[in-house]
């Protein structure tokens, strides 16, 4: 058993005795400024050597070598009653209480696709919220599969909720709540949606644009116009602001923090797009697509669109799926 400093710099887990890292960096002044991460080292009574980071142990200091001592001494003593499951930081934690987490951090709460993280992690919620990290293993992942594509759940739909719930797990280990052996079933797990298997080829065509346009709500009509007119995602309509539009070059120009690619963007304004622009009011907030004058951003409790699109016969109106309620 063993207490570890990792380098800052090149983040080698090396013994906390080591003045120099072989990277060059002086530890002893890392450790000083607080810049130094602790790890403890040890064997499982099964004989299996585990790393785990002091950061994982409630109330303890990941940069405090007297707390990386109070760390091992407790795992010392549970080795010895080996009270294995108590050694286990991710069987402490439950799904809910992750997914609660991951979805609080203001990183993710800026996302522009937060609204589809929220629901995908409330899918695996549903299977999994009272479940412990450290007791999720493949075979359930596999089970939860099955049991969403008896549900109707799509193939894409179902590898994407287990991506996001991965990447909720991948961030408590980046940030020392769980260990990394929970992440072993995200990893093993084969998605059901081959590569290539969902390529997008629908076209749509002006008849078909324009029948939608003449059964679509007034509140829906001129969003629709602007993606249709711009190829805009759906985020990025909810979040398009009028300090976006740039009038002397006639251009949409949309930040990096709401892009799907994470990296601004460019788009032409057309007449189609000017002329729907030119009847909306300004409103207080910036935003240019509101309902009952509020931002399209959070839950508003929009109104469908209206079945007579349905009754319409246009082959659209189930491709527009996500059009249905805007927000």
């Amino acid at each position: 058993m063993a207490i570890l400093a990792e380098c800052p710099v090149c983040h080698r887990k090396q013994s906390a005795k080591n003045k120099k890292c072989s990277c060059g960096l002086q530890l002893d002044e890392a450790k000083k400024s607080k810049k130094v991460r602790y790890w403890i080292a040890y064997r499982m009574p099964d004989g299996k050597q585990r790393k785990e980071a002091v950061g994982v142990f409630k109330d303890l200091d990941p940069y405090s070598i007297t707390d990386a001592k109070a760390a091992l001494a407790k795992r010392q003593v549970q080795r010895r009653e080996r009270r294995i499951f108590d050694m286990l930081p991710e069987s402490e934690m439950t799904f809910d209480e992750l997914g609660n987490w991951y979805l609080n951090l203001k990183s993710v709460r800026k996302l522009a696709s937060f609204d589809r993280y929220e629901d995908a992690l409330n899918n695996f919620t549903k299977a999994f919220g009272t479940t412990f990290l450290g007791d999720i293993k493949q075979t359930n992942l596999e089970e939860y599969q099955i049991e969403r594509k008896e549900q109707g759940a799509a193939d894409a739909t179902i590898d994407y909720e287990i991506k996001i719930a991965q990447a909720a797990v991948n961030k408590a280990f980046d940030n020392d709540k769980v260990d990394g052996a929970c992440l072993k079933a995200f990893r093993r797990t084969k998605r059901l949606l081959k590569f290539g298997a969902n390529a997008r080829n629908q076209k749509v065509t002006v008849e078909q644009y324009l029948k939608l346009l003449e059964y679509v709500p007034a509140y829906y009509r001129s969003a629709l116009i602007v993606a249709y007119n711009t190829g805009m995602r759906k985020g990025e309509i909810k979040q398009l602001k009028w300090s976006y539009i740039d009038w002397d070059n006639m251009m949409i120009r949309l930040p990096g923090e709401i892009t799907k690619e994470a990296k601004p963007k460019s788009i032409p304004i057309n007449h189609h797009v000017k002329a729907v622009l030119d009847k909306l009011p300004r409103t207080i907030h910036d935003y240019i697509f509101t309902y009952k004058g509020r931002p399209m951003t959070g839950k508003n409790n929009m109104k469908p669109v209206s079945k007579s699109l349905q009754k319409s016969r246009c082959p659209l109106w189930q491709k527009a799926s996500w059009w249905h309620y805007f927000p």
